[in-house]
């Protein structure tokens, strides 16, 4: 590390340092007093020091016989005893010694160690007592510096492994030799020179300092602040606070109303995030963090603990930094599985309420004030009728949506917030899923009216599902949930797709298409996992889920004649139970109807049939499907129609196969290429012509 002249440090970290310098030299001048200059290849005139004082009391002291050097052993002996004299150490390296709960050795060896990091002397003496060892602080040389470390049991309890500065990883030791070198953490080094930033990697996932207020419901805010209170108290055992809620549901705004009372910053990260960085054993990073709180005296929030659940690698790792983190710990977690973790020390429980439609337009009210935005109360109700998100979502919406306004110079109002919303909102289930860019209209459909009635149907209610379920109290007296579902079943090419597409259009969401082929394993318990983690992500996110082709993952449960059926079984029940609470939309397409489990279909709210389409509605797919840039005139719609008895996306594949036919000439497309490219698919449909015929 690259030393600081002293002059340029604060007064009190000058002289905690200088008062480890005396000790060094102290230690320097015993060994010569004790022969060892004779035998040291560093003699005391090789010595370069800064200091001027000890550059000329070791510049008397060539390498002569032991007992010689007494006076300067005298002289320095008295400079640390005036030291030692001196108003008490208020540097940040005694608050770090106070707050990370350091034995007086651990904080002489920690003094050593900065001392050693930051001061050039006191490294050119530690150097001078290696001898024939690579240069380096070890640990005898630190205990033969300080008098507090000079005892064997003391040295050994603050080098070890599960002490408190390896336990943070605040210092690195070789081995426990007690020979070892020892290697003092660079972020340890960085904020007793006054350095309050975060170190890397834990600057990318980890905030310190309090947030702006987010809307809580009164009853949480009086629960909170009576823990808060109590914690204030405080006392010998370690505890936590747990809070349980939705994504988005204000579970970091506990965690920050809790820091507040306190007195004290708050530092959140995202458990998940620190458990997939790389390049570090896992629970290491976790170590780190809650050792970054103890420093700052901050309260440490780690959000998504559920991450723990189900691996018992992380949780032996993770969970034994957790139980001996500071206190209090704050946990947030959605609390599935979470309450059986073995925390090892006593929580507090907060569970927070999924928000009900007047709570969420309060939560709008409170976060657009915060950014100065004043919406009408007509299009803040729309806005909570129509996301159910949480109040933590509604705040990080809000800002985010102000200061990207802010950046472009505009105003903010509704479409910024929505276009903020859609952005929070995409649910990222990497090769699970993708979403549908190209979204269908109405007007570019061809329906029966039934089916066109149920699609609006659909549509009015996921718009007004709020006033449907929460006002007029039907989720309340039936225990409808949120969330809305349709099978739409129907003949290849009928359009099931592109009516999934229309509905998102309309709805103004995200449609993301569930890839089936990755969801679906052959591995017990892998599907199961699958689908949990589509359901848990698409919970509170403004999208709707496509499964197409569902009677692969959907089908009928069997009798039980083997293992593969029981487990085929579980597979569809897990899917019941999580489509019976999920809030979402989502979107079931098959071919065969009769395929899906019957209980499956009791539990949806919409079951469309999509029909052949007859001769007028042939028509109009053709005429619709044919691009424009076509530019053919008299095309026989009618008579094309009436020859080749093809559904939607049939015919849409005869458009581009006549487009090919006249791209691989080299020419306009004609109606020749439209019979031509028709007889073709409908060759490949199995309807065979016996002759290329045009009437």
């Amino acid at each position: 590390m690259s030393g600081q002249r002293t002059p340029a440090l604060p007064a009190e970290l000058a002289a905690a340092i200088a008062a480890i310098r005396l000790r060094a030299e102290a230690a320097f001048l015993a060994r010569l007093n004790a022969g060892s200059g004779f035998g040291d290849p560093r003699a005391a005139t090789q010595l370069h020091l800064r200091d001027p004082a000890a550059s000329a009391r070791l510049g008397r002291a060539a390498a002569r016989p032991s007992e010689t050097h007494k006076r300067q052993a005298a002289e320095v002996a008295a400079a640390i005893a005036t030291a030692e004299q001196a108003p008490a150490d208020t540097s940040r390296l005694a608050l770090a010694a106070a707050r990370l709960g350091l034995s007086p050795a651990a904080d002489a060896l920690v003094r050593v160690a900065v001392a050693y990091a930051i001061d050039p002397d006191t490294r050119e003496l530690i150097h001078a007592m290696c001898g024939r060892r690579r240069p380096a602080l070890y640990a005898d040389l630190a205990a033969e510096i300080h008098p507090a470390l000079a005892a064997a049991a003391e040295l050994a309890a603050v080098t070890h492994a599960r002490g408190a500065l390896r336990e943070g990883e605040w210092m690195a030791v070789g081995d426990d030799t007690g020979t070892a070198p020892i290697v003092l953490a660079r972020r340890l080094v960085d904020w007793v020179l006054g350095d309050d930033r975060l170190p890397a990697p834990l600057d990318d996932v980890a905030t310190l300092g309090l947030a702006d207020p987010v809307w809580l419901s009164p009853a949480v805010i009086a629960e909170v602040a009576a823990i808060a209170d109590r914690l204030a108290l405080g006392g010998s055992a370690p505890v936590a606070v747990l809070v349980q809620g939705a994504r988005g549901g204000g579970r970091r705004a506990v965690a920050n109303t809790i820091a507040t009372r306190l007195g004290r910053e708050l530092l959140a990260a995202d458990l998940g995030e620190l458990l997939a960085i790389d390049g570090k054993p896992r629970g290491a990073l976790v170590r780190i963090f809650l050792a970054e709180a103890r420093l700052r005296a901050a309260v440490p929030y780690l959000g998504g603990v559920e991450a723990l659940v189900g691996d018992r690698e992380i949780e032996r790792g993770a969970i034994s930094a957790l139980r001996r983190g500071p206190s209090p710990l704050v946990l947030g977690g959605s609390g599935r599985g979470v309450a059986t973790l073995p925390l090892g020390r006593p929580f507090h429980l907060v569970r927070l309420p999924r928000v009900d439609l007047d709570d969420r337009e309060r939560a709008w009210r409170s976060s657009l004030a915060a950014v100065g935005c004043d919406l009408p109360a007509t299009a803040t109700a729309e806005l909570a009728g129509r996301y159910v998100i949480g109040p933590g979502a509604i705040a990080e919406v809000a800002s985010e949506a102000a200061a990207f306004t802010l950046a472009r110079g505009g105003v903010l109002g509704r479409d910024a917030l929505e276009e903020a919303v859609t952005r929070r909102l995409s649910i990222s289930l990497g090769s699970f899923g993708a979403v549908i860019s190209r979204k269908a209209r109405f007007e570019e459909m061809v329906l029966h009216d039934e089916v066109v009635d149920a699609l609006r149907d659909l549509i009015a209610m996921v718009g007004q599902r709020s006033q449907i379920l929460e006002r007029w109290g039907y989720q309340r007296h039936l225990g409808i949930s949120r969330g809305v579902s349709a099978l739409f079943s129907g003949e290849p090419g009928t359009g099931k797709t592109m009516a999934a597409s229309v509905v998102a259009s309309e709805l103004g969401l995200e449609l993301i298409r569930i890839d089936l082929s990755q969801v679906v394993s052959k591995w017990v318990g892998e599907t199961e996992k699958n689908l949990g983690k589509i359901f848990d992500e698409a919970q509170d996110a403004a999208a709707m889920l496509l499964f197409d082709e569902a009677d692969s993952l959907f089908g009928k449960r069997t009798e039980v004649k083997s293992a593969q059926d029981r487990y085929a079984n579980l597979e569809v029940n897990y899917i019941l139970q999580r489509m019976e609470t999920f809030d979402g939309i989502s979107v079931l397409t098959t071919n065969f109807e009769s395929s899906i489990d019957q209980a499956l279909q009791r539990r949806l709210n919409f079951r469309i049939r999509f029909p052949e389409p007859e001769i007028g509605e042939r028509v109009e797919l053709w005429r619709k499907l044919l691009p424009p840039e076509t530019a053919l005139s008299e095309v026989p719609f009618e008579r094309l129609a009436e020859r080749f008895e093809m559904t939607g996306g049939y015919i849409k594949n005869a458009i581009v196969r006549a487009a090919v036919i006249a791209a691989r000439d080299g020419r306009s497309m004609t109606t020749d290429d439209l019979w031509s490219g028709a007889h073709h698919e409908y060759a490949e449909m199995g309807k065979v012509l016996s002759t290329l015929t045009r009437t």
